[in-house]
C-alpha cells in the first residue's frame, strides 16, 4: 500500500468506522462478561461487526506487507450465516423437561473463538496502515490515559480496561515490562528515573510521573494519598514506613529528586545518599512503584542510577516520552540502558496534561510552592526546620508548669525522711506534668528563686 493509500480517504475512514464499532461491541462484551450478563445477542453482533471489517480488508490481502495467514480465516462465522441450528434447552411449560429450539448457526460458536477472530482480523488492519487512532508520532507506539478516565474497577480484581487508550499504553513494551518485574517471578517494585530531552523544564516530568502513577496506581488497586508526593530524600526514607506490605503494590512520585535536595551525584559520598540506596532496595521489596523526577539522568548519584529499574525519557514535544531499561555491563559494571519498543528502539508514549485533575500533581504542587516561599530551597533543609520547629512548639513551658505547681504547691511538698524538714518534690513534679528529670529539677529551681517554699 503506498503512502497515498494511508491518507484519509473514504475506504479508511469505512474501514475504521468498523474497527470503532468493533471495539464498541468488545467493550459492551467485557463490561457484561464481568458481571456475568452475556446474551446470546451480544455473540451475534461480535460476529457481524467482524464480518464487516473482515470484508473491507480482504480486500488488500494481496499488499505486500501481508503473509498469507495474516488475513485471517472467518469461514466459521461465514458459513453459518443464514442459516440455523437446533439448541437443546429446558422447557418453560408447565412440568418442565427439555425440548429443541431454533437459534442461528451462529450461536454454536463460543466467546473465545470469536474473540480470537476479532483480534486476528484488527491486527491484519493494523499491519494494513489502516489501525484508528494509535499513532501518536510518526514511528507508532501508545498513549497513557488521563486518570479521570479510570472510572473502572482495578485491572488487579478483574476489572476491565475502561478505554482503547488504556489497553494501548497495557500493551506497551514499557508497561508489560514493569508489570512483569511487579507480577512476575522476581516479585518486586521498580525504580523509574523521569528526566528530560537537553534536561529542559518545562516539558512535564512531574505530569508525566503523576500520571503514570495515578495509571499504575489504579491498575493495582492502591489509593493514592497526598503523602505519596515528596521532594525531600528524608521524606522518602520515612514513606516506606507508611506503604502496605508486600501484599499490595503502592507507587509514590518523589519529585525533583535532585533540585529539591538528595540524590545529587555531588552528594555521593553522603550518608544520605547511601540511606536513600538502602531505601531504594527495602522500597522495591516491599513492592512500592517508584517515580523519580530530575533535570538530567547524569546529575543522578551513580549508586542511585544503578538501583533504578527504568529510565522515562519526556521529550521537547511535550506530552512525549520513551522508555528505556537500565543495566549494567558484565565486567565494567558501566551503566546502559536499552530502549523498550520493537527491536532496539524506544517506543514513543504520549502522556495526558494532568496539572489540574491529579491529586497527586497538585499535592506536589502545593509543597513546592511552600518550598520557593521558605528561606531554603533544599526540601530536606526545609523539612528539617518544620521539624525542628513542630519540636520547639511541643516543647513544655517551664513557666506556666511553675505557676501551676506554685499555686498548689502544699501538692507538692514532702517531708525529708532524715531530718523532718519540708522540702519542694521534684518528682511529684515529674510526675504530674510529665517531665523529664531534668526539666522537673528545673521547675523546682525556678520556684526556689521566686522565694517560694513550703
Amino acid at each position: 500500500m503506498t503512502d497515498d493509500d494511508r491518507k484519509d480517504t473514504p475506504w479508511v475512514r469505512m474501514i475504521q468506522q468498523r474497527q470503532d464499532r468493533l471495539e464498541a461491541i468488545l467493550d459492551e462484551y467485557t463490561d457484561r462478561a464481568v458481571y456475568l450478563d452475556v446474551t446470546p445477542d451480544m455473540k451475534r453482533k461480535v460476529a457481524r461487526e467482524i464480518v464487516n471489517l473482515h470484508r473491507m480488508i480482504s480486500r488488500y490481502a494481496d499488499e505486500s506487507v501481508v503473509q498469507d495467514d495474516d488475513i485471517p480465516d472467518i469461514d466459521a462465522i461465514k458459513n453459518r450465516l443464514g442459516r440455523e441450528t437446533q439448541v437443546l434447552s429446558e422447557s418453560k411449560r408447565r412440568g418442565g423437561g427439555w425440548q429443541y429450539e431454533t437459534k442461528p448457526a451462529v450461536d454454536e460458536l463460543s466467546f473465545q473463538d470469536l474473540l480470537a477472530m476479532a483480534e486476528a482480523t484488527e491486527s491484519a488492519a493494523k499491519k494494513l496502515g489502516f489501525w484508528a487512532n494509535v499513532n501518536v508520532s510518526p514511528s507508532g507506539g501508545s498513549r497513557l490515559p488521563h486518570p479521570n478516565n479510570l472510572t473502572a474497577d482495578p485491572a488487579s480484581d478483574g476489572g476491565q480496561l475502561p478505554s482503547r487508550e488504556a489497553r494501548q499504553f497495557e500493551s506497551s513494551h514499557f508497561f508489560r515490562s514493569l508489570y512483569q518485574d511487579v507480577e512476575g517471578d522476581r516479585g518486586g517494585g521498580a525504580i523509574v528515573i523521569v528526566d528530560a530531552e537537553d534536561a529542559r523544564t518545562g516539558v512535564g516530568k512531574t505530569g508525566a510521573a503523576c500520571a503514570m502513577a495515578e495509571f499504575v496506581a489504579w491498575y493495582f488497586g492502591y489509593e493514592i494519598q497526598d503523602r505519596d508526593g515528596v521532594l525531600s530524600g528524608q521524606e522518602y526514607v520515612r514513606l516506606f514506613q507508611e506503604h502496605p506490605n508486600e501484599e499490595q503494590v503502592s507507587v509514590c512520585v518523589w519529585d525533583e529528586a535532585v533540585g529539591a535536595g538528595s540524590g545529587d551525584a555531588r552528594r555521593s559520598m553522603s550518608n544520605e545518599n547511601v540511606t536513600l540506596g538502602k531505601a531504594w532496595q527495602i522500597m522495591r521489596d516491599r513492592r512500592v512503584i517508584t517515580f523519580v523526577t530530575l533535570p538530567d539522568w547524569g546529575d543522578l548519584d551513580s549508586r542511585l542510577q544503578k538501583l533504578a529499574d527504568y529510565r522515562v525519557w519526556c521529550r521537547r514535544s511535550i506530552g512525549q516520552m520513551q522508555a528505556y531499561e537500565i543495566g549494567t555491563t558484565f565486567q565494567s559494571g558501566d551503566i546502559r540502558t536499552r530502549g523498550l519498543g520493537p527491536g532496539d528502539g524506544a517506543e514513543p508514549i504520549a502522556f495526558p496534561d494532568v496539572t489540574e485533575d491529579s491529586t497527586l500533581y497538585q499535592s506536589i504542587k502545593a509543597k513546592k510552592n511552600e518550598l520557593q516561599e521558605s528561606d531554603s530551597l533544599d526540601a530536606t533543609e526545609m523539612r528539617e526546620a518544620e521539624r525542628q520547629a513542630e519540636k520547639e512548639e511541643q516543647k513544655p513551658d517551664l513557666h506556666d508548669i511553675a505557676d501551676q505547681v506554685e499555686s498548689e504547691i502544699d501538692n507538692y511538698v514532702s517531708v525529708h525522711g532524715g531530718n523532718k524538714t519540708e522540702y519542694i518534690d521534684s518528682d511529684l513534679i515529674q510526675v504530674d506534668f510529665e517531665l523529664s528529670t531534668k526539666k522537673a529539677k528545673s521547675v523546682k529551681k525556678l520556684l526556689e528563686r521566686r522565694g517560694v517554699g513550703p
